[in-house]
């Protein structure tokens, strides 16, 4: 049974139809692939720029251009599917599961007529993809591992800036840093490490620079004054805005002296995750790449419990892979009994979480080799700052 694959999306917001034709447009187009061959259908205002972009072997379709190919009267993406349909003799076709249901209706609802009024009696059958639409995603080409590297140096330029401050901030008497004359709060920071990744070309959003106890919930982005002595947890995942690719860091500081519960943690962190680090390779499971990590941290005496009303100690998963999105395949957690592959770009960050003091979590990122890893992150690991 033949078959045609589609997708309509704004592919700055739509991974699978960035990877699929290699185009960033804010703006919906469609993509579509029978019988061999791949087309994009775009607007006037954007022809150009898809004709450069587009990945090699996908045809660049105007308006006007895919209604005399597709033979229809309507400039309609209905239309234009009914009628690529009609032309193929393709009448089954997939697409992911976030195209929209009203997009789907209305080409159920194509009576598919010929420019001459004459209609096939076919009916198109479209259905949701199951599974991924592109899993070609999953294993990183060598272009898109050196576009995730240099992400991942966006977001080290972002650290860099943040430690810069915290080193050169003072200790104001009621316990705050003070940077330049103004308190360092959680607020100010995230500016400061957005505004450096946007110099270096990328772009952030819910960057993550949470004190105190705010750590020990891991999606706290954090707010207000931060105190010495504390640990900080800085969490950065900017977007290339070049490539679309995504970088992912964490480190954790604290400025002054970090109490003893603060300092055995993040050596049972640290050992966890170079543990992780060197046992990563292909084959390797992602179910026990987390099991061993939690096996460390176990060791030095950090227990979890997710089933306390406000749970703690290793309470997420080790990773999970990174590229077009910032969470996508593969994961490394005990839902996940699929053996790693080289290819694959995974984050491997363990944390611990205690409300009664806060968290720690160090996060690299990495793309598994041959024969073990190539760490995307170079930026050092250490607690305190004077």
């Amino acid at each position: 049974m033949k078959k045609g694959r589609f997708c309509f999306a704004a592919s700055e917001n739509c991974a699978d139809l960035l990877y699929l034709s290699g185009f960033s447009a804010p703006d919906a187009f469609l993509w579509l692939e029978f019988e061999g061959q791949q087309f994009i259908v775009v607007s006037p205002l954007e022809y150009g720029r898809a004709c450069s972009q587009a990945k090699d072997g996908i045809r660049v379709l105007s308006y006007e251009e895919a209604k005399k190919l597709f033979g229809i009267k309507k400039l309609k993406i209905s239309q234009i599917i009914a009628g690529a349909a009609r032309i193929a003799n393709v009448w089954n076709w997939e697409t992911p599961g976030h195209c929209p249901l009203s997009l789907v209706e209305a080409i159920h609802k194509t009576n598919l007529k010929t420019l001459d009024g004459k209609t096939s009696g076919k009916k198109i059958s479209i259905k949701a993809f199951k599974g991924d639409f592109c899993p070609g995603r999953a294993v990183k080409t060598a272009d898109e591992a050196e576009k995730l590297r240099q992400a991942e140096n966006i977001a080290q330029a972002g650290l860099a800036r943040a430690l810069q401050i915290i080193g050169e901030a003072k200790v104001a008497k009621n316990g705050n840093l003070r940077w330049n004359g103004e308190y360092v709060t959680s607020e100010m920071l995230q500016g400061e490490i957005n505004a450096e990744i946007a110099r270096n070309g990328g772009a952030a959003t819910g960057t993550i620079v949470a004190h105190g106890i705010q750590g020990a919930f891991p999606h706290n982005t954090g707010e207000g004054a931060i105190c010495a002595n504390e640990p900080i947890v800085i969490d950065i995942f900017p977007r290339c805005c070049a490539t679309g690719y995504f970088g992912d860091l964490t480190r954790t500081v604290v400025k002054g002296k970090a109490s003893d519960i603060v300092k055995k943690a993040f050596e049972a962190v640290y050992d966890a995750q170079r543990t992780v680090l060197q046992m990563l390779k292909p084959g390797v499971k992602g179910i026990d790449a987390h099991k061993k990590a939690d096996e460390v941290m176990k060791s030095h005496g950090f227990k979890t419990d997710l089933t306390n009303e406000t749970p703690y100690g290793f309470i997420h998963g080790l990773g999970h892979g990174v590229g077009l999105e910032i969470h996508e395949k593969p994961s490394l957690n005990l839902r996940n009994p699929d053996p790693l592959v080289a290819g694959n770009v995974v984050t491997i960050e363990p944390g611990l979480y205690y409300p009664e003091w806060g968290g720690i979590r160090i996060e690299d990122m990495a793309m598994i080799t041959e024969d073990g890893i190539d760490n995307f992150t170079s930026c050092p690991v250490f607690l305190e700052i004077e």
